[in-house]
């Protein structure tokens, strides 16, 4: 059975840029700096195709003249590492959904800073596509989807067990033994996809969640694991990788050339990385991103996965708590949990919030501009896609014709809702048919919020009818 969505829009007709690269007035007086920048623009085609536009970096929101004409694609934000942290990312991401009417964002964007300018370079640098199939983590993530893996778990204090998709299976382990372990397993060979739960600072990632026993982060411009007794190992593994801090707190906030994330770019090889700059609680940012990245291998890069779990939580705004979508409360840049949710239980009481929908309001509000990408925004990173005839299946229908875009579930799915990236601005778009399926439309995305039960042979469609109108188009649609 097949259901139908048909979308009013108009279409773009003159080329807009597909990328832009901004950097901070700070970078671009720096010339090694300013050379991320112009490494940018080599690899996205050169200086006729790829405008580069200079601000002010405690003010994200200056962005924001510069790109409501361009209203490109995609947005690499060269900054230092000095730069980078909560302020500007928090910034970003509410300036960013302002280059047009609609309340949620208008543009893919990631940072591209590092511990040194050399390193952020490589990171601009980075263009070979990635299909993950190695993976290492914390706890048992999805890592069924990686033919090699290997995790610990943490059964209690000091009493952990590694676990490995190969010949070896589990080892126990203890206080003594989990760093080593942990470096022995990272410098074995390459890895894909790091994913991490657990106790985690700028300072890196702890082992050990109900008592600490050691660390992996940085030291001294290195990547290293610090073990429980101070003795230092050093990881020799610079694969090119991406990061997901699906549980940790702060690990995405680059608050200095120290930072983990900067020194995992630098010198582990990380060329993707997604972590919260506050500490996290009610773990949608983090959670959410990995659901959107793995439920369908494949389907997603990383950025994307980012990007749409971040409409969703801005989307649940619209819907359940339209008067607080853009409201920013105290505590939150201070990263103090207890203030930003006195604050926020403040304002909704007196619009009649209580119980689990202010609970909710107060988790959406403090994830919303929590997670941080680092990395080009259009990195082709994906999980390997799983040959199976039982796996949902995504239609591009569009030929020379309107985009039309079909979703069709050989066996029962569940998981994250059916969306798409449109291959044009639109503008002005609109429901024709279909309400049912409680589609959220924008001027480059589609989700399919109430798809129904996906259950065996069911489908559904959505088409696009467009008229021209002046309207930016991006380039090489």
């Amino acid at each position: 059975m097949l259901t139908a969505l048909v979308v009013a829009c108009v279409a773009a007709q003159n080329p807009a840029p597909d990328l832009v690269v901004a950097i901070s007035n700070a970078a671009n007086a720096d010339p090694a700096w300013k050379a991320v920048a112009d490494a940018l623009v080599v690899k996205h085609g050169g200086a006729e195709e790829v405008p580069v536009v200079t601000f002010d970096a405690a003010k994200p929101e200056s962005l924001v003249a510069p790109l409501s004409p361009l209203h490109p694609r995609y947005l690499a934000v060269v900054v230092l590492p000095t730069e980078a942290g909560r302020p500007f990312v928090g910034g970003l991401h509410r300036a960013m959904r302002t280059l047009d009417a609609d309340p949620y964002g208008d543009v893919r964007w990631g940072l591209i800073t590092a511990r040194t300018a050399a390193g952020a370079k490589a990171l601009a640098e980075c263009k070979e596509p990635l299909r993950m199939t190695r993976a290492a983590g914390t706890a048992d993530f999805p890592m069924a989807l990686f033919p090699e893996h290997w995790w610990w778990s943490e059964e209690a204090a000091h009493a952990f067990t590694m676990h490995r998709s190969d010949s070896a299976g589990t080892t126990s382990l203890d206080a003594a033994t989990i760093g080593p372990a942990v470096a022995e397993r990272i410098n074995a060979g390459p890895i894909d996809l790091v994913m991490t739960g657990g106790h985690a600072t700028e300072a890196g990632l702890e082992l050990g969640f109900r008592k600490r026993a050691g660390r992996w982060g940085p030291k001294d411009g290195r990547t290293v694991v610090e073990c429980g007794d101070g003795s230092v190992l050093p990881l020799s593994n610079t694969s090119p990788k991406a990061w997901i801090g699906v549980g940790n707190c702060l690990i995405g906030n680059v608050n200095g050339p120290d930072s983990a994330a900067a020194t995992l770019i630098e010198d582990f090889g990380v060329r993707a990385h997604v972590g919260y700059v506050v500490v996290t609680w009610f773990g949608r940012g983090g959670w959410g991103t990995l659901s959107w990245f793995t439920d369908e291998p494949g389907r997603f890069t990383l950025n994307e996965a980012w990007f749409l779990n971040n409409q969703m939580i801005v989307d649940e705004l619209v819907r359940r708590y339209p008067d607080f979508v853009s409201t920013t409360f105290d505590g939150w840049l201070e990263d103090k949990p207890e203030v930003f949710a006195a604050a926020v239980a403040k304002a909704a009481t007196e619009k009649g919030i209580a119980g689990e929908d202010l609970k909710t309001l107060i988790g959406l509000l403090w994830d919303r501009d929590a997670v941080s990408y680092v990395g080009d925004p259009t990195w082709d990173a994906r999980v390997a896609p799983r040959e199976s005839d039982t796996a949902p299946r995504f239609e591009d229908r569009s030929s020379s014709g309107a985009p039309r875009y079909a979703w069709s579930w050989p066996a029962d799915a569940k998981g994250v809702p059916p969306a798409a990236f449109l291959r044009y601005r639109l503008a002005s778009p609109g429901v024709l048919k279909g309400d049912g399926l409680a589609p959220l439309v924008t001027d480059d995305f589609v989700i399919v919020r109430e798809p129904g039960a996906r259950t065996a042979g069911s489908g559904i469609e959505i088409m696009l009818r467009e008229r021209a109108t002046d309207l930016p188009r991006w380039a090489g649609q």
